[in-house]
């Protein structure tokens, strides 16, 4: 039989704090039953933010390469976790056509050339217009080095006429984090260029944890 120990946390509460017992498997992980839903914590301290391109863009018929319709530069000391990847059609044309968001976390960066996308706030804080030397600074059509572009959710397909409507959300659950000094950047990938266009957008929360190495 392996070693016993006892794991012990403190809960915390208005009226002060209690310690409290938990209980680990044979690995030592540690077994919980999640009372809340995710992101809920980070959301209530007012670190969880949404942001989409207030221009529309137009899909990259071809796998992307150099250049970013979306950037997050995280000019900070925190990490931004993604949460989900967002796209809404504005314009669509008659022709058939999938279209498939890219997403990749560069390698240590210099800032993006600033176009300021506002920050929402997901925790009814003030929306926040990012700066050159803002703790997020937003790039729009921004040149960058290649470093795995990846897709991620279900290809979209479209066969109607110019009507605008369709969108999707791509949960990303933390599988992507933008440490600081590095950049997320997504791309808007069609099968085919047409004159359709696009909204692309990102949430994500800031964490104050480090980077192992």
């Amino acid at each position: 039989m392996g070693m016993q120990f006892l794991a012990k946390a403190i809960q915390r509460f208005n009226g002060g704090s209690d310690e409290v017992g938990q209980s680990l498997d044979e690995q030592k992980n540690l077994l919980v039953a999640q009372g809340n839903p995710g992101y809920a914590e980070t959301r209530r301290r007012g670190e969880g933010w949404t942001v989409m391109t207030s221009t529309a863009l137009t899909p990259l018929a071809a796998l992307p390469t150099t250049a970013a319709h979306l950037e997050l530069y995280n000019n900070g000391s925190r990490l931004a976790v993604v949460s989900d990847l967002h796209l809404w059609r504005l314009v669509g044309t008659a022709v058939a056509v999938g279209e498939c968001l890219f997403a990749m976390i560069t390698t240590a960066k210099a800032i993006p050339t600033l176009t300021a996308q506002v920050l929402y706030s997901l925790a009814g804080k003030a929306s926040v217009t990012p700066t050159a030397t803002s703790e997020l600074v937003t790039g729009v059509g921004t040149t960058v080095i290649a470093n795995g572009w990846q897709p991620y959710g279900s290809p979209q397909a479209y066969l109607a006429a110019a009507t605008p409507g369709a969108g999707s959300s791509v949960p990303i659950d933390g599988k992507l984090i933008i440490p600081p000094g590095a950049s997320l950047c997504i791309e808007l990938c069609a099968s085919v260029a047409t004159a359709s266009s696009f909204h692309i957008g990102v949430t994500f929360d800031w964490v104050s944890a480090t980077v192992e190495s």
